[in-house]
């Protein structure tokens, strides 16, 4: 087997070792990086190309959808035509809807995907809440469904992902649990133990979502609910990210986080774009956790309590009108005499500050900050006395000493208001404080953050896509848009740029761009405005999760969905 490569300091959270093909995840072992081809399966040359692309690129395991019988006949030819470019790297089924799919791939993949919430348990309630005895019986019907499967992973020693996505639970979890992460948590863990009692334990599980705080959160609660002392390996990937800055961002902020806690065997970073741009951005992640010296603490789940939605209620601070702590939100500033230009910063900052040589005021309030340093972490919970507008965090503190100030806060509801001073970008290793600051924002652990001030215009741009990433600033226009595979119809990349380009100013709007109808209508659930591809040269427009327009020509689509925007007035 092969040997272990972060002896020095990164470790993971334990879980099996699951062999596809040759390759080896799991366990302890590096983590895999993988990626999807956009093009149909069927075409077997534009297959070849992006294989040998990716391949070039160091993708270790790369996904095909196969939606239909016509796809699965091109695999013989597609490995053929691998064996005699000499490329070895094990192929995954993406099987939707058809549970005889799922079972004749496995002759030809090393790895197959489901999707439990469209696989075979998919009942629709026209009563209103299931009851018990329903929601068993789609249990016993799913434990069924799944037996020609683990007989054919048996024969072909294959191994199966879980591929759970919050748009696509089935009515029953959502009827018991709800659109959230324990729902995408119950629906792995009953299809794990349905493949177990059969015999079988190869499995990889996945819990995305197109928000990257979801996919966190579902993470931590599957390892809190995981029991016995086999658990599943598993996969990590925000859907629908998107594409340039902010799709990095949006999985630096799903991905990164939990990579830093020691969560997670393989990856994959989804963007709206060439696959080979997905490895790259992916090994840099990987490559600024393992390298940051910083050891997760895998054994005493420092972050368990930050499953909820609330943040952590610090002592309010009020200073010229402006309240700082208190759960009052995220307050952001920056120097008094930061010379930035007001293009450069497009929102109005909260508040100002001056540094002296030993304090920081507040709108020159002569009541300075304490600044703490990672060896004082002690100070961060100073007596009830007001000398102190609050705590500053300085540059480069780990969101594990983080934690541990709020551990230390009684009832974790005292102490001063906190906050950090954001990277500038001026650090090699500021990726990693960038995973950093995305933990501390997703938990509620930060109540103002403070913009250095010589930061330069290119790192501001990516703070800024942090703050809304992570759902705790709206910057511009959100955008939920699907990386593209072998179902989609259009050119998403190009329609994407396009409807970017009309609706950019739109501040805080949710617009989802989404290749077909497989889980495009549930990944954009919470978007105001969706464009689905639903056919060849065809596209659906959606308002919430109505279907609007049906069957509009793709040509005409990005200017219906303005009109859309327009008619619905939300248009600026």
């Amino acid at each position: 087997m092969e040997s272990i490569k972060y002896q020095l300091g990164y470790r993971r959270q334990p879980s099996r070792v699951v062999k596809i093909g040759d390759l080896c995840l799991g366990g302890g072992l590096p983590i895999r990086i993988q990626s999807m081809l956009s093009t149909p399966t069927h075409d077997v040359e534009g297959c070849l190309n992006e294989i040998q692309a990716l391949d070039r690129a160091g993708c270790e395991m790369i996904r095909l959808t196969v939606p239909t019988m016509k796809d699965l006949a091109a695999m013989p030819e597609i490995r053929r035509l691998m064996r005699e470019e000499g490329i070895a790297r094990p192929l995954i089924a993406d099987v939707h809807f058809s549970p005889r799919l799922a079972v004749d791939a496995c002759e030809f993949f090393e790895k197959v995907r489901i999707n439990p919430g469209n696989y075979s348990d998919r009942p629709k309630s026209t009563g209103g809440k299931e009851t018990g005895l329903s929601f068993d019986d789609g249990h016993e019907k799913l434990r069924e469904a799944i037996g020609p499967l683990v007989a054919n992973l048996k024969k072909y020693l294959r191994a199966l992902r879980i591929g759970v996505n919050q748009g696509s639970l089935s009515t029953r979890m959502i009827e018991r649990y709800g659109d959230s992460p324990q729902g995408m948590v119950a629906s792995a863990l009953e299809m794990v133990d349905l493949f177990e009692d059969q015999g079988f334990d190869q499995l990889v599980v996945s819990l995305k979502s197109s928000n990257p705080i979801i996919v966190q959160k579902a993470y931590r609660l599957l390892l809190e609910e995981q029991t016995g002392g086999n658990p599943v390996a598993l996969h990590l990937g925000v859907t629908e990210a998107g594409n340039e800055l902010m799709g990095r961002i949006k999985s630096l902020v799903g991905i990164g986080v939990l990579l830093a806690d020691g969560i997670g065997d393989t990856i994959r970073v989804s963007l709206t774009e060439p696959g080979a741009n997905e490895i790259g951005f992916a090994r840099l992640l990987v490559d600024a956790v393992v390298n940051s010296g910083i050891v997760p603490e895998t054994e005493d789940r420092s972050w368990k309590r930050r499953l909820d939605d609330h943040r952590i209620e610090n002592r309010g601070f009020t200073l010229g009108g402006l309240t700082l702590g208190a759960q009052s939100g995220l307050k952001v500033g920056q120097l008094a005499e930061t010379v930035l230009p007001a293009s450069e910063f497009p929102f109005e900052p909260d508040f100002s500050y001056q540094v002296s040589a030993d304090a920081v005021f507040l709108n020159g309030c002569p009541k300075p900050l304490f600044v703490l340093t990672e060896d004082c972490i002690e100070k961060a919970i100073p007596d009830s006395s007001e000398k102190n507008a609050g705590v500053l965090v300085q540059t480069g503190t780990s969101l594990r000493s983080l934690r541990a100030i709020y551990r230390e806060l009684p009832g974790h509801k005292a102490g001063l208001p906190i906050g950090l001073m954001a990277p500038d970008g001026s650090s090699e290793n500021n990726l990693f404080q960038e995973i950093q600051l995305a933990g501390a924002l997703s938990e509620g652990l930060v109540d103002f953050l403070l913009i250095p001030e010589q930061i330069a215009s290119e790192p501001l741009t990516r703070l800024l896509c942090l703050l809304q990433a992570t759902r705790v600033r709206m910057m511009t226009t959100d955008y939920i848009i699907c990386p593209s595979c072998g179902r989609t119809r259009f050119d998403i990349q190009q329609t994407a740029a396009e409807i970017k380009k009309h609706t950019g100013h739109l501040k805080g709007l949710k617009i989802g761009v989404m290749g077909c109808i497989v889980n495009g209508p549930g990944e954009m659930a919470d978007a105001d405005f969706g464009y689905v591809g639903s056919g060849e040269g065809q596209v659906d427009l959606y308002f919430g999760q109505n279907r609007v327009r049906r069957g509009i020509r793709e040509s005409e689509a990005v200017e219906k969905l303005i009109e859309l925007i327009k008619e619905k007035g939300r248009w600026q």
